[in-house]
């Protein structure tokens, strides 16, 4: 009897024994939890601040000087904005990089010519760990974040087209026939075709000859520049909003619609411009060299299409929208001919570039 006594003894000394162990690697195990989970939270903080950072900086290139200090400045002013452990802590090391090829990277290029990629790296080095230390981490856990964006070469819009499309003045990419300050037309006079002659000086400068006639009036008299939007609401939420409600795609014709509307244009145009933070530069040079981080409201991508009847794209250019625009219902509606829409760099005869985030 005494050693079945001693044996339920032992039984029962062993079972506390494994219970105080299973309490202790189970308090263990809800420790690490704790730690691993605010390393993940604040994992998600930085990349949060990292992404929009990236965008935000690559937005700004422009292949000047100005749009690497304006990258820089809304990087920083990110940082102190976006912070991490809920908003409380800001983030002790940032880094802002430059690349002309996502391989070579440095935080102060020589030259801002062909830089169109920015990466944003931001650390915390100071988490503070109640439980890793328990089995052998450090105190302190060290969170990195890291995010890449720049100019990529899409083929399709279904967004970020203005709603014009100028005419080729030559099938030859990759400007088209056009050269840079040329003034283009992005909506013709009201009475060309059936509704009369039209004076040379209504037209938009580099269209002021018969062919650029010859070429509208071979289509319809309704089509005057639009692309595919017809009422006054949409018209104006193209233009002020980049709203589209259609794709553009390279090698695929635009369906224009008609309906000339030039008082909503001309006011829809004006609200656009008004949205720049400097709507009354003339000269684009200046324009580029001394604008602040706010977006470029002025400049704008248009398709290029082949003519009148088949309205083809075959190429995306870059426009720089005037002060004002005629008030005159038949004068033409005009904008600088910048380049291809290829971003900051490259020679690409084909396609605009769009700023997204790379990894």
């Amino acid at each position: 009897m005494q050693k079945i006594h001693r044996t339920a003894a032992r039984q029962d000394g062993f079972a506390l024994v494994m219970t105080a162990i299973c309490i202790i690697v189970l308090i263990g195990m809800m420790g690490l939890a704790v730690d691993l989970g605010r390393a993940f939270i604040v994992k998600n903080e930085a990349q949060a601040f990292t992404d929009a950072a990236a965008l935000a900086a690559a937005i700004q290139l422009n292949g000047s000087s100005k749009g690497i200090a304006n990258a820089k400045l809304v990087v920083s002013s990110l940082a102190s904005s976006n912070k991490w452990q809920f908003s409380k802590n800001t983030f002790s090391s940032v880094l802002l990089e430059f690349s002309e090829n996502k391989t070579t990277w440095t935080e102060n290029p020589a030259s801002a010519t062909n830089i169109k990629y920015a990466r944003v790296t931001a650390t915390v080095n100071n988490l503070p760990a109640y439980f890793v230390p328990v089995v052998g981490g450090g105190r302190l856990m060290r969170i990195s974040a890291r995010s890449m964006a720049g100019s990529e070469l899409p083929t399709s819009f279904p967004q970020g087209v203005f709603p014009f499309a100028p005419f080729a003045k030559s099938a030859t990419p990759p400007d088209f026939g056009y050269n840079f300050g040329d003034e283009l037309t992005l909506l013709w006079p009201s009475s060309i075709g059936s509704n009369g002659p039209v004076r040379m000086s209504n037209l938009c400068a580099a269209d002021r000859n018969q062919a650029a006639l010859d070429a509208v009036k071979a289509g319809r008299t309704a089509d005057r520049g639009y692309i595919q939007e017809n009422s006054t609401s949409a018209i104006a939420a193209a233009i002020e909003d980049d709203r589209m409600d259609y794709t553009v795609t390279l090698g695929m014709p635009v369906s224009r619609s008609g309906g000339v509307k030039h008082t909503v244009v001309k006011q829809s145009l004006a609200d656009r411009v008004s949205q720049d933070s400097m709507p009354n530069e003339k000269d684009y040079n200046k324009y580029i060299a001394n604008h602040d981080p706010s977006p470029m409201r002025r400049v704008v991508i248009v398709p290029i299409i082949s003519d009148a009847v088949n309205a083809t794209v075959l190429g995306f250019a870059k426009v720089f929208l005037p002060p004002t625009q005629p008030p005159n219902p038949n004068d033409a509606k005009c904008a600088m001919y910048i380049g291809p829409a290829t971003g900051p760099v490259g020679n690409i005869a084909t396609g605009a570039n769009l700023v997204r985030l790379l990894e």
